[in-house]
Parts: structure tokens; C-alpha cells; sequence
């Protein structure tokens, strides 16, 4: 049975879904932290992963880490849930485009503005690192609300786990000021709420503490 390691509202979010998704069994277990933010339960949680982050999945004697790469095998491992297009097709190549930008771009760009003490050594630095990562955060919002278009989804009609991803994303844009939050953007309050209206999908959200869905004539 595959266990993942998480933590609520975290990217952990996105591989929860997928398995949902694919109708899989599989058990979850909470990390928990102490005040400092050192991992304490399980105990000897950072030998399985070293970074100390979720998720971790662990499937036998498996393990993978990073949200992204737990994603893929989940949709390697339960292909009758089409959440990856066949490999190798044109849909595939641009999944991985916007799911590598999501991973590599938005959610590290995120975590630059929910953990600016750990970009910069200058304790008044970290407004200016803040600043930089919604300046970054608008433009990424920008180029994806072009990509989905009348979507619902970024390949249009299909759902796969870029989606899961984006939408954990523009949940966690709620916490930007108003005028910043990705909901702003119609085609992501839309893509958003599309997401959520997948019975997996949104009771996932809903359970992570995520919004139940946006209204796409929102305005900063």
C-alpha cells in the first residue's frame, strides 16, 4: 500500500489528489513540527526524506519526494485515471512544460514570499525578497491565465495532475493581499473552480483547507 507523508494546505495537497483521483488505497500519515519547525512525528521522518519537506510517497520500498515527481508516478502507476497524457504525444510534452513551471517557477516563487528569512542573510532584506516574489507571482499568473484561455483546464477539455497543481497554487494566492490573489484572474478563479467541481478533486481541497470555489467576476 503507498503512504503519504503530508501536511495540511501543503504541496502534498497535489498528490493527494492524484491518488484520489485514481481511486487509489493508500494511507496518510501527518507530519508534525515543533515551534521551531523541526520535524517530530515520525520519528526519523529525515532519514526517509532528507530535505525534511512533504510529501513523501512510499510505495513498497520506494520512496519519492517532491510533489511534482510524486504526481508523475502516481499517473504512471494508475494509467486508467488518464491524469498524464500518453507519453511521448504532443498533450504529454506540454503537460510537463506547464507542471515544470509550476514546480520550478510558482511554487518556489511562493515559498520565497512564505519564507523570505531563508533568501536573504539581511534581516532588513526581507520586504525587497517579498516584493520581487509577487512582481514574479503576477507575471507567472499572467502567462497561465493566456495558456488556459476558455479552458477549463490548461489542455482545455482534459484534466490532469497540472491542474491539481495550479489550483493547490491559486489556493495558496489567497494569502497575498487582495489585489495580488490569483483568484483575481478570471481564467484561474475559472480553472480553479473547475478543478474543485471534480468530486476527488474538491473534496481534497476541501479537506486541506482550501477554498470550495471562486467566482470568476471577482475584482481586486
Amino acid at each position: 500500500m503507498i503512504t503519504l507523508y503530508t501536511i495540511p494546505g501543503s504541496a502534498a495537497t497535489v498528490p493527494r489528489i492524484a491518488l484520489d483521483e485514481a481511486g487509489a488505497d493508500y494511507l496518510m500519515i501527518e507530519l508534525k513540527r515543533d515551534e521551531t519547525g523541526r520535524n517530530v512525528e515520525p520519528e526519523g521522518y529525515d532519514l526517509l526524506n532528507p530535505m525534511g519537506t512533504v510529501p513523501t510517497l512510499v510505495d513498497d520500498d520506494l520512496v519519492v519526494t517532491e510533489a511534482a515527481a510524486c504526481c508523475l508516478y502516481i499517473a504512471e502507476k494508475y494509467p486508467d485515471a488518464a491524469l498524464m497524457p500518453t507519453t511521448g504525444s504532443h498533450d504529454w510534452a506540454t503537460t510537463l512544460r506547464w507542471l515544470t513551471l509550476l514546480t520550478n517557477t510558482a511554487q518556489a516563487t511562493f515559498l520565497r514570499w512564505y519564507y523570505p528569512e531563508q533568501y536573504t542573510s539581511d534581516a532588513s532584506g526581507l520586504e525587497p525578497v517579498q516584493s520581487a516574489a509577487v512582481t514574479k507571482l503576477a507575471h507567472v499568473a499572467e502567462v497561465l491565465s493566456e495558456q488556459i484561455a476558455d479552458g477549463p483546464f490548461l489542455l482545455g477539455g482534459d484534466f490532469t495532475v497540472a491542474d491539481a497543481f495550479l489550483a493547490m497554487l491559486t489556493g495558496w494566492g489567497e494569502d497575498l493581499a487582495a489585489s495580488e490573489r490569483w483568484s483575481v484572474k478570471p481564467a484561474l478563479a475559472s480553472h480553479y473552480n473547475a478543478v474543485a467541481a471534480r468530486p476527488a478533486a474538491g473534496a481534497v481541497l476541501t479537506a486541506e483547507g482550501f477554498p470550495g470555489n471562486f467566482t470568476s467576476t471577482q475584482t481586486p
